[in-house]
């Protein structure tokens, strides 16, 4: 019986190999959340208002909030791409 050792196999890069160690056991440090994505915008309706300016009034806070919804959504997959979630820059 010949016993083989193989220098190579199952070895990796140190450096590599500490860096992610490190990373898995620092914890992960997320921005805070742009002000923008918590503030709710209301559509001014008032009591007494014609139905058609209700509406145009509601259907501009819900364009401007979609908008919002948005600007927020690219904020986190720019986030999500980036080295805090380990992606390859």
């Amino acid at each position: 019986m010949m016993l083989t050792f193989c220098a190579s196999c199952g070895v990796g890069d140190p450096l590599q190999d500490a860096a992610r160690r490190k990373a898995q056991a620092a914890p992960l440090q997320l921005p805070d959340l742009p002000s923008a994505c918590r503030e709710k915008i209301g559509s001014g309706v008032q009591l007494g208002d014609r139905l058609d300016v209700a509406l145009r009034k509601t259907d501009h806070a819900l364009v401007r909030q979609w908008a919002r919804v948005d600007d927020c959504a690219a904020w986190f997959e720019k986030l999500q791409s980036s080295a805090a979630f380990g992606a390859q820059k």
